[in-house]
């Protein structure tokens, strides 16, 4: 493997931190609220498609890891929702608050990425030197 640059080293704690905290907030709305076989089983899908990718990102810290833990994570999210969960079913329903909020989440780990390289963008726009 090689080295990463002094960027990727912050990307990848940054994406440890990240996918920490959402594991630490999982577990916490699962022990108060209850997340799974409830009626907020949909916000554990949100959860899931906002914090996972971040694991793959901080394993490898540079971009391609991200990409490649977005499209497994929506690759198993959508897999499951489509196929899987639908194996022990008498007929073929789909859970459509479950795929939205799972695509949301999607989006949204899309759009803390973008964020967090905007704003290493703009701190080498302001010091060339970094």
């Amino acid at each position: 493997m090689s080295k990463l640059t002094p960027r990727e080293k912050a990307s990848q704690r940054f994406a440890w931190i990240f996918f920490a905290a959402g594991c630490l907030l999982t577990g916490a709305l699962q022990a108060t609220v209850g997340l799974y076989f409830t009626h907020h089983y949909f916000v554990a899908h949100f959860l899931l498609g906002l914090f996972l990718p971040f694991a793959f990102f901080g394993i490898g810290g540079m971009p391609l890891t991200f990409w490649i833990g977005l499209a497994l994570t929506a690759t198993w999210h959508f897999g499951y929702e489509f196929w899987e969960d639908q194996l022990d079913r008498p007929v073929y329903t789909l859970d459509w608050d479950q795929i939205i909020s799972g695509a949301f989440g999607l989006v949204a780990a899309w759009l803390t990425y973008r964020a967090w390289n905007r704003r290493f963008d703009r701190s080498a726009a302001a010091d060339p030197n970094q």
